[in-house]
């Protein structure tokens, strides 16, 4: 509720002069109602008014909260007279609950004062303000003239005139000057505040209160005369920046004209002598460069948890990282080998003369004997730091992984080792054996199943990276939908995969680096392996009570529970069949692609896959119209383009000599069975087999069209345009000897084939013929089931998982997805057999150790078993090739 006063000025009586009107919230029209009523009160000149108005004797011009009137309002009073003005003063009452400050001014104006027909919004240059020129009860218009501000009393406060923007000039109608207020310089070059209707008190406010918070020392209230204030620039930090930065540059400078004067003459600066190293300086180098290679950074497990590939800019870094890796696996690989060849010829010499070279010098020769089998058990675990580390480190959470038994019989092998130097006698040609060599030989296939692991990665990284178009395979995740594709087929599952457009292959170093089925259950092993060693070395122990026995129980135990292809049975497998792939423009990322295709009974691909441009040709063909038979012709090649059908290329010829010009489209479609219908102009072409053009009405002159290759398996189809028969076409579908490869091998690991097509002459019958394989293996679907198989193929995604890619043959992700089928039931085969070999050898060990003594399990007795079940495993998961 607001109150609108009017008090005239002729009425001595404020109480009797005043009319109080309730508005409820006044609107813009109903202040100009108020307004113009007050206007017809008077009709005095213009000069009494100017002089009642504004005469300082008696009144002033209040304003609590100023609300100007809109533009409407504002046109409204431009066509009443002037010398209709309100006398007397004007007020306006804001609710309580707004808490405004009280901005007053007090004009002592020249009765030459005119007031401004417009409303100014903006407040002109307000920088070095001086003077104030009122032109409207309603606005008040602050203007900056230079000429007439007064000089700055310190020209040490003034800032150079060239750092200023100069204001723009305002010369208002009338030379009044009203009270000046203070200065306010603003800290950026301000030329105008624009301010809100009825916010101009705030505006003022907040402005002076930042021009009290000026850092300029001569606006500043914390500013003293005799006090110096030290400018940025003038700090002692700023100058030595500034001299660091200068020198910075002199030596930049000089290098650069070092390399200009050496670029202009022929001889180059003589180059600084290197010192010259020692053969045996340069080996002991290059030996403690490769053995403290990787103290201080982190495992290769670490590195592919850290990093991923998400852009294009990391691909420099990804190459890098995995030439490094192969680099440190292969360095790693030949050093095990090597130390692994040294424990060999230690083993065989303790085999063939160890015994009988102990019993002519004595004690000495054993005890040298284990001393070198100790030296090389140090090396070995120094070159394998990082695999026995990760092994040792689920541990402490009681979990377990691939290395973790590794680790602890290197562990069980070092403690006999130290064991020996007191008993050496005992361990050459006697009850006890040194087994070191087994935990080299597990270190050595774990190495070279990690090597193999990073030349998988760098090799698909090479097809990840190449910047050719790349498709992503996906499985349908319709489940009812995909039951229906099936349905008809060999397959029992709805489990259909399809391929489609991708601008980025994500996630790959995860999936590449991933664990496989054997990695994960050497894991799951572990413990079986470690309760097993503990149980006999405590039972071995009471019953022959023999620490040396004891330890030799215990690092027996622990040799054969190992799981020695834990790394090699997958990586070895997932190469061959990955490096093949490359080979046919197909990319598997690791096992996870495999364990995600491994389950599908089907592939989604349209007909111009199976016979992509070529596969079809134009054999024979009989005109039935002469005339206009080429612009016919044009007008159904229009049609087949459209519908992309297969039948299109074979008038490639024709639509060149028509310089690739065809006619517009208006509408296609295909009729089940029978064959693309078109419009094009208001003329209807048909394109299909007789069943279409009995549909349509359309008679065929001859019905035995003379073809000399009709029995060589050539396809009939008729063109018809405007309802005239044009032409019989004879067809050759051919399938290409590669394709024909794949899809027989993706056929034998169980897929099925869904097409879509538009062809009349595509029947299940037709691919399986040209392709060699079951009939009930293929399957063309409807018309209603084509556009769901050319939606999901027709898709372009912005970022696809790296599980499978092509780069766009339907071939290709039919031997990929076959290949995932028949890898994951090698691997399978694989780790049953590692499985039985590993609990079997360790029921062996525990018999004849608690039985017979670890007398009886010598090192090559253990290292013919250990070889024949790595053999099997390996041998079974290649006999069988995807």
């Amino acid at each position: 509720m607001s109150i609108f006063r009017w008090d005239r000025g002729d009425n001595k009586d404020k109480s009797d002069g005043i009319i109080e009107l309730p508005v409820e919230n006044p609107t813009e029209d109903e202040l100009t109602d108020i307004n113009e009523a007050a206007y017809d009160s008077s009709s005095q000149s213009l000069d009494n008014k100017m002089e009642e108005i504004y005469s300082t004797k008696d009144k002033q011009v209040k304003f609590r909260r100023h609300q100007p009137l809109e533009e409407e309002a504002a046109a409204r009073r431009k066509e009443v007279t002037k010398d209709e003005l309100i006398r007397g003063k004007l007020e306006f009452s804001m609710p309580e609950k707004i808490n405004a400050p009280e901005v007053k001014l007090e004009p002592e104006l020249d009765p030459n004062a005119t007031v401004a027909e417009d409303i100014i919004e903006d407040v002109v240059d307000v920088k070095k303000l001086r003077n104030i020129y009122v032109q409207d009860i309603d606005e008040i218009d602050v203007s900056l003239d230079p000429a007439k501000a007064p000089e700055p009393q310190n020209a040490e406060r003034q800032d150079p005139p060239s750092a200023k923007k100069p204001p723009k000039s305002y010369t208002p109608s009338g030379d009044t000057i009203v009270e000046t207020i203070p200065v306010y310089q603003h800290e950026d070059s301000v030329d105008k505040l624009y301010l809100k209707a009825g916010r101009f008190t705030d505006v003022v406010e907040s402005e002076y209160d930042e021009y009290l918070k000026s850092t300029d020392p001569t606006i500043s209230g914390n500013y003293h005369a005799t006090k110096p204030m030290v400018r940025p620039h003038q700090s002692l930090l700023y100058t030595l920046t500034q001299i660091a930065a200068r020198h910075k540059s002199e030596a930049a400078q000089k290098q650069k004209n070092k390399e200009i004067m050496r670029n202009n003459f022929d001889e180059q600066a003589p180059k600084p002598k290197k010192k010259k190293r020692s053969r045996v300086a340069k080996f002991f180098r290059v030996l403690g460069a490769v053995i403290s290679s990787g103290f201080n950074t982190p495992s290769e497990d670490e590195q592919v948890r850290a990093m991923d590939y998400n852009s294009n800019e990391d691909e420099q870094y990804i190459f890098e990282t995995t030439r490094q890796n192969i680099k440190h696996q292969l360095t790693h690989l030949l050093l095990c080998l090597l130390i692994g060849i040294g424990m060999l010829g230690l083993t065989i010499w303790e085999r063939m003369a160890g015994a009988a070279t102990v019993a002519a010098n004595g004690a000495g020769s054993a005890f040298t004997f284990c001393g070198l089998y100790l030296i090389l058990t140090f090396a070995l675990g120094l070159v394998a730091r990082h695999t026995l580390i990760d092994g040792l480190k689920p541990l402490a959470h009681f979990k377990f992984n691939c290395g973790t038994v590794i680790a602890l019989a290197y562990i069980a092998c070092f403690i006999q080792c130290l064991v020996s130097l007191f008993t050496s006698t005992s361990f050459v040609g006697n009850d006890h054996h040194l087994y070191s060599f087994v935990v080299a030989f597990a270190l050595i296939l774990n190495a070279a199943g990690r090597l193999l692991m990073a030349l998988r990665v760098k090799s698909n990284f090479k097809f990840i990276s190449a910047h050719s178009p790349a498709y992503a395979a996906k499985i349908y995740d319709d489940v009812e939908t995909a039951r229906r594709l099936v349905s008809g087929t060999t397959s029992s599952k709805g489990i259909i995969a399809y391929q489609h457009v991708t601008r980025f292959l994500s996630d790959f170093l995860k999936i590449s680096y991933a664990p496989d089925p054997s990695e994960e259950l050497s894991g799951k092993m572990a413990p079986i392996a470690i309760i097993s060693a503990l149980v006999v070395t405590v039972i071995y122990a009471i019953i022959f009570k023999s620490v040396q026995g004891a330890v030799s129980a215990l690092t027996v135990m622990l040799c054969i529970g190992i799981p020695f292809t834990g790394m090699l049975a997958g990586n070895l497998p997932m190469l061959l069949f990955s490096r093949k792939m490359l080979r046919e423009d197909a990319m598997v990322a690791g096992y996870p692609s495999v364990r995600q295709f491994c389950d599908t009974n089907a592939v989604m691909m349209s007909a111009s896959d199976l016979f992509p441009n070529g596969s079809v040709k134009l054999e024979e063909m009989y005109p039935l119209q002469q005339y206009r038979i080429s612009e016919n012709l044009l007008l159904a090649t229009a049609v087949l383009r459209e519908a992309n059908s297969p039948i299109a290329p074979v008038f490639d010829e024709l639509v060149m000599e028509n310089n690739n010009v065809l006619p517009a489209v208006e509408s296609v479609m295909f009729e089940d069975k029978s064959g693309v219908v078109g419009w094009i102009k208001g003329e209807r072409i048909l394109v299909g087999n007789m069943k279409l053009m009995n549909r349509y009405h359309i008679t065929i002159p001859t019905t035995e069209v003379p073809f000399k290759k009709r029995g060589n398996g050539l396809e009939i189809a008729y063109v018809a345009v405007a309802g005239q028969a044009v032409a019989v076409l004879g067809l050759s579908y051919e399938a290409s000897e590669p394709l024909k490869t794949q899809i027989q091998r993706a056929e034998r690991s169980g897929l099925a084939l869904i097409v879509s097509t538009n062809d009349a002459n595509i029947t299940p019958e037709l691919i399986a013929k040209r392709y060699e394989i079951f009939y009930r293996s293929v399957k063309v679907t409807a018309p209603g089931y084509s556009n769901v198989i050319d939606e999901a193929t027709d898709k372009v995604e912005e970022a696809s998982r790296a599980y499978v890619a092509t780069r766009g043959r339907i071939g290709s992700l039919a031997r990929a997805v076959g290949g995932c089928i028949s890898v994951k039931s090698n691997i399978s085969l694989g780790i049953v057999i590692e499985i039985f070999g590993m609990i079997l050898g360790i029921l062996l060990c525990a018999t004849l150790a608690l039985y017979a003594s670890v007398a009886r399990l010598s090192i090559v007795e253990l290292l013919i078993y250990i070889g024949f079940w790595v053999a099997a495993t390996l041998i079974a998961e290649l006999v069988r090739r995807p």
